[in-house]
């Protein structure tokens, strides 16, 4: 599709792959104004039930008239296929962004997002609209903290069944932020809405989905259904009780129990808010009552000689005080670092073998207790976490604010966000921590995917390397110094891994298996008899017996054919003339 005009729009890049669509960037040929492109997936689109659900996600949209809903430009169906075209949103969806960018938001900023969800979720509502599939992946956030909403694929209309049930008594939405009505196929309104808003607050708050990512579909259904949602104050301790009061009637297993209004809940959160700010008013006010009172009694002014020796001396040891409040400050200041681990745990003592306290998370800063020079061990080291306990750690598993950046700032455009699943993500910032390529203060390491086609060659590739019938992902990270780069080959058991160091930049593509993938050296020969009957030995070219790497050096123009042999854990590599 890319190049393609879609009216007067040209298809400039994908932006997003998805399981029912493809969302292109596109440009209108005269205003130059930048536009996406939902396009159904042609698969999909010879199913009518498909395409009408595709048309009626655009006739929701067409009803909105909300400054943080995506506005709807246009509805297409032409010989290329069917087409929403809306405004183009600069940002990240709200789950990269809180898994990349924010981690654990302070309240005052989670809750000005909020507020801006619940005010569009709630013109929703009122046009008896339920979105059905709210998560924080189908918000976008932009660099001034402004939400929009984007996607509406399963949202259905109220006006001509108020309570409705998902076809065929099925389930829709995403695992974590369904509601227990969604996880057991039941008659669903509004409040589901309100439950998954809950959710999305929680993820907001810890930088955490409620349960454990490795856990099956079926464990997360039964604890949506039969348990309370997790205590976030559990996940990060920067949470106020009163806040996560509102967290919990939101997500109450009874849609009973819960906010009945997207404006119900906005005022809780706003009265959780000032609750804090309003005692402090009073005591404010207290205070300024007990001066005027006590100014009743005064009958002649006290500004004598020993009033302004007084105060001299008062001024002289507030200054003596914040002298040494300040040196005390540079003595002592806290040496803050970041967890660069996926999951690791706290332990009583500095061996794997002792007692875990608990569990940290990535991103998460933790106070460095003792000089990391003078620790008993250089492996470990004492910290106090977030919730004030104080133990072990590793000291290779935390990094100072500075490497913490570099670390994220591994995916280096936008396409290399939003191509890459969040599996491969950790797990590549993995690979990057234990091969250290952090050493300097600057960022040197990056991985920009290119705007290309499948079968051209760019800085990702995705295939079933390893033979077990599940993708893998391989990527090329690059040196913006000295241009040397390294193929990065992860596994999709997400523990293997490997990496190949090259002293040049690199590009790859994937080659397919058998006759898709065209025929290769693979370092056979075949003895041939030339017109004189004199024997000669030639290169044989055969189809790959599995999917394969074709590595490129961009500067030598070197091809060179890439195979995992499964049996040593290490890469077979063919050189191509």
């Amino acid at each position: 599709m890319i190049g393609k005009y879609i009216l007067n729009y040209q298809i400039d890049e994908i932006i997003e792959r998805g399981g029912m669509s493809t969302v292109y960037l596109g440009i209108h040929k005269y205003l130059k104004r930048k536009v996406a492109i939902k396009h159904l997936s042609p698969n999909l689109a010879t199913n009518p039930e498909n395409r009408k659900r595709f048309k009626n996600e655009a006739l929701q949209l067409a009803s909105f008239n909300h400054p943080n809903i995506v506005t709807l430009y246009d509805y297409i169906e032409n010989e290329y296929g069917f087409f929403i075209i809306t405004e183009f949103v600069e940002g990240r969806n709200l789950a990269d962004y809180i898994e990349e960018v924010s981690g654990p938001m302070p309240e005052s900023k989670a809750l000005n997002i909020m507020f801006q969800i619940l005010d569009a979720v709630g013109d929703m509502h009122s046009q008896n609209i339920i979105h059905r599939d709210i998560k924080s992946s189908n918000f976008i956030i932009n660099q001034d903290n402004e939400i929009k909403v984007i996607d509406f694929g399963i949202a259905k209309s109220l006006n001509f069944n108020q309570n409705i049930i998902t076809q065929n008594n099925t389930k829709i939405g995403t695992t974590f932020f369904m509601s227990p009505q969604q996880v057991q196929g039941k008659v669903l309104d509004r409040r589901t809405d309100i439950y998954s808003l809950g959710i999305v607050l929680f993820h907001m708050l810890t930088g955490q989905y409620p349960y454990d990512e490795n856990m099956s579909e079926y464990e997360i259904h039964q604890k949506i259904i039969t348990e309370p949602i997790p205590d976030p104050r559990d996940f990060y301790v920067g949470i106020s009780d009163n806040i996560y009061a509102v967290v919990q009637k939101a997500t109450a297993k009874n849609p009973l129990q819960r906010y009945q209004s997207c404006s119900e809940f906005a005022v809780a959160l706003s009265n959780a808010q000032k609750r804090k700010v309003k005692n402090e008013d009073q005591l404010t006010l207290g205070i300024k009552t007990r001066i005027l009172e006590a100014s009743n009694d005064i009958k002649k002014p006290l500004f004598s000689v020993a009033f302004y020796q007084n105060l001299l001396m008062l001024l002289s040891t507030v200054l003596f005080l914040s002298i040494i409040g300040f040196g005390i400050y540079v003595v002592t200041k806290k040496d803050v670092r970041h967890v660069i681990s996926g999951k690791m745990y706290l332990m009583q003592g500095d061996s794997l073998n002792a007692k875990p306290l608990e569990q940290l998370y990535y991103g998460e800063t933790v106070n460095i207790l003792e000089d990391p020079n003078k620790a008993q061990t250089k492996e470990w080291i004492k910290v106090s976490s977030l919730r004030n306990t104080v133990g072990y750690v590793q000291q290779d598993f935390l990094a100072r604010k500075h490497v913490y950046k570099q670390i994220n700032a591994l995916l280096g455009n936008s396409m290399a966000q939003q191509t890459i699943p969040v599996k491969f993500k950790k797990f590549l910032r993995k690979v990057y921590v234990k091969n250290r390529l952090y050493d300097k203060e600057n960022t040197d390491w990056i991985l920009d995917v290119d705007n290309q086609k499948e079968f051209e060659f760019n800085t990702i590739s995705f295939a079933d390397y390893n033979q077990n019938e599940v993708e893998d992902l391989a990527c090329v990270i690059t040196n913006q110094h000295t241009e040397k780069s390294q193929l990065v080959l992860l596994f999709d058991d997400l523990k293997k891994s490997l990496t190949v160091d090259f002293d040049e930049p690199v590009k790859i593509r994937t080659l397919q298996k058998g006759v898709e993938g065209g025929r290769w050296y693979l370092g056979n020969n075949s003895k041939r008899v030339n017109a004189n009957g004199k024997e000669y030995t030639t290169k044989k070219y055969e189809y790959l017996k599995q999917n394969g790497i074709l590595l490129m050096k961009t500067q030598s123009k070197k091809n060179i054919i890439c195979l995992y042999n499964k049996e040593n854990h290490s890469l077979i590599f063919l050189p191509q003339s």
